[in-house]
């Protein structure tokens, strides 16, 4: 019996621990230290999540990308986020990047029509393109 106990309670608390370990939150992402895994245009970005929805999902859903495009539009959520969207070849949509809280305000640095890159977190496809979580990184 005290055999047993010599090997099971080292073994039940080194399971017990990588269960801990491997339970607990994760933490928010921090977008700046990331690594960026795609970079890619918003239009081309677009024109995949269009043209087959199944496959763009498995290639950039999940994944941290840097998107490239022109803002198409600029506008501050009730919450006091903002939500700045990246003209795509397409009339139907365009890449709405979701600015991280703490982003500074876009508003005065960047104007409508000027070329960006942000760096985020696509979500997936919503009638527009959503990347959540992003920071902007050219102007």
């Amino acid at each position: 019996m005290s055999k047993l106990l010599k090997i099971g309670l080292p073994l039940l608390l080194i399971f017990s621990l990588a269960a801990y370990k491997f339970t607990q939150p994760k933490g928010e992402l921090n977008i700046h230290r990331a690594t960026t895994e795609l970079t890619i245009n918003a239009s081309s970005l677009y024109a995949a999540f269009e043209t087959d929805e199944a496959s763009a999902n498995g290639t950039y859903a999940g994944k941290v990308i840097e998107v490239s495009g022109a803002v198409a539009s600029i506008t501050k959520e009730d919450d006091g986020h903002y939500v700045m969207g990246l003209a795509a070849d397409s009339p139907l949509g365009k890449v709405l990047c979701n600015l991280a809280p703490g982003e500074p305000e876009p508003v005065g640095s960047v104007a409508i029509g000027n070329s960006v890159t942000v760096k985020g977190v696509c979500t997936g496809y919503l009638f527009d393109v959503v990347v959540d979580n992003a920071t902007l990184l050219a102007k």
